[in-house]
């Protein structure tokens, strides 16, 4: 146990540094899968030591155990600038529709609680908060600048902050506890591509503006929290309070942000309510407050919104004044000063319910549902395409299965709705229209050393019996795609890829095996010409196995998918034609699995996908647990 704790900590340490990218404004809709399955609820319901990220009083809830976690997040951005038919004159660029590239990023989670007395609790997590990032093939605003920004520049930003509270909880008695979190946070941030905004005089310091590569910005802050009991413990309520966390000014892009380079984390607050009208039932909700409008680069306002009624107080057009700088040396409202322009968000009220039940000794269940409505206004959105923030509504899924006393094996799938904004008026440019959706799949482990005073309470008290799941096993995996058979005189046939599956193991020779495979998308260019081919699969097989050794074993696949494939075809100015190639076809593939654990292994397989109109190979490498 020593050496799985030790070793797992390496392992999320060092994938901590990955980027993590949010759906609550720019926050995770809750701290760890667990709370993630339930809509993100914590602060008054917690029993992994992650939850203390939520709410330091759940410390008296978790015991002695660690978390190690990691989860596959996917974003689909897309943005476009446009000319409003009713006035074509007013507008200066129009973009099409750009979709960001980046779609597939590490989520890691860790954490460790314990008790020091019967009253006194420590926890450490390590999380991410939250963050943005867009990665665009072309460039919304081409055309200006010195030299004039070209149409294939990439432009886009790459935000990411990791938290990490050290948590003491103390109960005060039978039914109230008080936490406090000293909280440590790093944000890494780049920007590139903005070359055009160096063209409009509204730059205080256009050298830190754009292209400057990461930087990094370190800080700290205190949170709070209480939980108490009430009705024979079958009701629980929490408060909490962050404070604003003070962070380290972006050198590198002080010409960007307001306050010259300042990007500090905002302060939210919370309450939380969790029933159990029986012990393996709990029904759980959050209201959290989070006030981005007190921090200047992400609560200023836009040039939209700027006096005057024009840029700066300028007239849209007045090419005049546009290769001249800011102004005026004294002007508040340049990019990077003190009242500089900002991406102009709301506060945002965030609302989460969800349910858990424990079906046996071994299973819980759990679905929950979180809903903010989104921070950015219809006036604001020429800025914000580059961080289209705009989704609303999220739907979870997730459960906690217990092989044995001390492991815990939590998984989740998070859908949050596509949510698109659009508005005419922007000012820099005429119309502008920011869309997302996403989807998120986590699996953790809890190393349980003393599961703590209810956990295992609402399990259930029935033994597993009624379901046999011997022989079932369920995966996902992550890699990479290739359309094949994609040509043009430049071509990107590579991109991520990911599937997810489930399988019943007739023997140890044979399997029977379906799922699903997002094989993602290529693009190739020949002139002005673009196509670009998107492919989805749904799969099902016999999986030949070959055990090598106990632990090591070779694989064989051949079956069948039902491919859906959408082509859009770009040529010049003239309308995109959309068509759609769909229907049975072979796949097969090899592979080689390596079992960590009775009911845990590793798999990293090659397949190939046929198409009518060619072919598309997905590499991927993932976990398989067994039920």
């Amino acid at each position: 146990m020593r050496f799985v704790l030790k070793h797992a900590a390496l392992a999320a340490a060092c994938l901590a540094a990955i980027p993590a990218h949010a759906t609550n404004g720019y926050f995770l809709p809750g701290f760890g899968f667990r709370s993630q399955g339930m809509g993100g609820v914590g602060i008054a319901y917690g029993r992994d030591s992650l939850s203390t990220a939520a709410n330091p009083a759940n410390a008296v809830n978790t015991g002695m155990r660690g978390d190690m976690g990691v989860g596959i997040f996917n974003p689909e951005r897309s943005a476009r600038v446009y000319n409003d038919p009713a006035t074509p004159t007013l507008g200066y660029f129009n973009s099409g529709n750009l979709e960001s590239d980046s779609r597939y990023f590490i989520m890691p989670e860790m954490g460790f609680s314990m008790p020091l007395t019967e009253q006194v609790h420590v926890a450490l997590a390590v999380v991410g908060n939250g963050g943005m990032n867009t990665n665009y093939p072309g460039n919304i605003f081409p055309g200006m600048g010195v030299p004039p920004t070209p149409s294939d520049k990439r432009f886009g930003v790459d935000m990411m902050q990791l938290l990490v509270p050290i948590s003491v909880a103390y109960r005060v008695n039978e039914n109230h506890s008080l936490g406090a979190s000293l909280v440590f946070a790093e944000t890494r941030f780049r920007a590139y591509g903005f070359d055009t905004f160096k063209a409009f005089p509204i730059n205080s310091d256009p050298d830190h503006l754009t292209g400057n590569g990461f930087d990094y910005s370190y800080g700290g802050g205190v949170k709070f929290g209480w939980l108490g009991e009430f009705m024979d413990k079958k009701l629980s309520v929490g408060l909490t309070y962050a404070s604003r966390t003070w962070m380290s000014r972006f050198d590198k892009y002080q010409g960007l942000f307001a306050d010259q380079g300042d990007f500090d984390i905002p302060e939210n607050y919370g309450i939380g309510i969790a029933f159990k009208p029986k012990k393996n039932l709990v029904i759980a909700a959050d209201v959290l407050q989070i006030n981005f409008s007190d921090v200047a680069s992400v609560g200023n306002p836009g040039p939209d919104m700027n006096p005057g009624g024009g840029l700066l107080g300028i007239p849209p057009m007045d090419l005049a004044m546009v290769y001249g700088g800011c102004p005026a040396t004294t002007n508040p409202y340049c990019l990077g000063r003190d009242q500089g322009m900002g991406f102009g968000w709301n506060d945002q009220t965030v609302y989460k319910i969800g349910v858990q039940y424990g079906v046996n000794n071994k299973l819980q269940v759990r679905a929950g549902y979180n809903y903010g409505e989104s921070p950015i206004l219809d006036s604001q959105l020429a800025f914000n395409t580059a961080a289209p923030a705009t989704v609303e509504h999220h739907y979870s899924l997730g459960f906690t299965y217990r092989p044995n006393e001390n492991l815990e094996v939590t998984g989740t799938y998070v859908y949050v709705a596509p949510n698109n904004q659009s508005g005419c008026n922007q000012n820099i440019v005429d119309c502008a229209q920011i869309g997302m959706h996403q989807n998120v799949f986590g699996l953790s482990f809890g190393w349980v050393l003393d599961p703590g005073p209810v956990n295992l309470d609402e399990y259930g008290e029935s033994d597993w019996a009624g379901i046999n799941f011997d022989g079932w096993y369920g995966g996902f995996s992550f890699g990479q795609s290739r359309h094949r058979d994609l040509d043009g005189d430049t071509a990107n046939t590579r991109s991520e890829g990911w599937k997810v599956y489930g399988g019943y193991q007739l023997n140890k020779y044979l399997g029977i095996e379906g799922g699903y495979a997002n094989l993602n998308d290529g693009t190739a260019r020949t002139g002005s010409r673009v196509e670009n081919q998107d492919t989805d699969a749904w799969t099902l097989g016999a999986v030949l196995s070959y055990p090598v050794t106990d632990s090591v074993s070779l694989m064989g696949k051949v079956g069948a998918s039902y491919m859906l494939t959408d082509i859009n075809i770009k040529d010049g100015i003239s309308p995109t034609v959309r068509a759609g190639s769909d229907g049975y076809q072979p796949n097969y593939g090899v592979g080689v699995s390596y079992a960590l654990l009775d009911f845990l292994s590793v798999r990293a397989e090659w397949e190939r996908f046929h198409r009518d109109d060619g072919n598309v190979d997905l590499m991927t490498a993932g976990m398989v647990m067994k039920f």
